[in-house]
């Protein structure tokens, strides 16, 4: 991947913005499995580098490996600066499955910071450039804090009290009602001689109440099934999708849709669809994932809520 675009090389490529292909440029780091490995030297990890989109190198990954069986706090910080303002650079991560921890770095300025809890194993970091024209150098620190370890438990450790003196065992409750005593819990239960003309054991029963109306079932709608057909990036970062159903299929704008993993009817993680409008025969919506995934994932299901 060409490095050596810096200062006034780097403004002329990001006022150039066009069709440059955003991978045009770009070197074995542009796809995942080329990421660039960031070794940690006591927890700690630094690497830099740029990314433009004109420019055709749109795409950095970072390989970070944790230490073999461990697990503790990450915190990834990324400083950038741009050749203009208004410009953006930012990062994502995703776990060893590649699977998207969490969507997008947080922070105000030219800092993009994330923290990940009970993190281990391997992380891959996809640094970018967000829209057309977004350009920029960045610096990524990683720092890792793995969790303290406690020694066996060890029961002789316990400190346990002696459980509270037993009071006297009662004499054992009536368990008959010969003849009615207010004082006997039993004849509450029975219609003994003497007993009260108003207690409720002793007054004939209550009619049956009349049977249930049926109840018709609640129709429900099938799922709807379909593909994306067109998709662009949003102005906040997000994926809008333009799907192949739509008001002829029953899918109005309460309804949930989920993008499924592959081929499979399996819904995909962070895959969840907000619907923007509904036509008669397509639909427009968002999700917060990126194109390349939106890409592998196209089959969509909606669902009445």
């Amino acid at each position: 991947m060409p490095k050596l675009l810096v200062g006034s090389s780097l403004a002329l490529l990001a006022a150039c913005a066009n069709t440059v292909p955003q991978d045009r440029s770009t070197g074995p780091d542009g796809k995942l499995k080329g990421a660039v490995p960031v070794a940690l030297e006591e927890g700690e990890g630094k690497t830099h580098g740029i990314v433009t989109y004109p420019g055709g190198d749109r795409v950095d990954w970072k390989k970070i490996e944790l230490p073999k069986d461990q697990r503790g706090r990450l915190d990834l910080e990324m400083t950038y600066s741009t050749p203009r303002p208004g410009l953006k650079v930012t990062f994502d991560v995703f776990d060893q499955w590649q699977t998207p921890v969490k969507l997008a770095a947080l922070g105000r300025g030219h800092t993009k910071s994330m923290s990940i809890d009970r993190a281990r194993g391997t992380y891959f970091v996809r640094v970018y450039a967000p829209k057309r024209g977004d350009a920029g150098t960045y610096k990524l620190k990683a720092d890792f804090q793995p969790e303290e370890t406690q020694g066996p438990w060890n029961p002789h450790d316990l400190n346990i009290a002696d459980p509270p003196r037993l009071p006297e065992v009662p004499a054992p409750p009536p368990t008959s009602c010969p003849q009615y005593d207010a004082s006997n819990p039993v004849c509450q239960t029975v219609c003994a001689p003497g007993s009260p003309a108003n207690l409720k054991v002793c007054l004939p029963p209550e009619p049956p109440p009349p049977p249930p109306k049926p109840v018709e079932p609640e129709k429900v709608l099938p799922p709807a099934y379909g593909r994306v057909m067109k998709q662009e990036v949003g102005p906040d970062g997000s994926t809008i999708v333009t799907l192949s159903v739509g008001a002829d299929n029953g899918v109005t704008k309460d309804w949930k849709g989920t993008l499924q993993l592959g081929e499979k009817d399996s819904p995909l993680s962070n895959g969840k669809l907000t619907i923007i409008r509904v036509n008669k025969r397509t639909t427009t919506a968002k999700v917060e994932l990126q194109p390349d995934v939106v890409s592998k994932n196209p089959n969509v299901v909606f669902k009445p809520k």
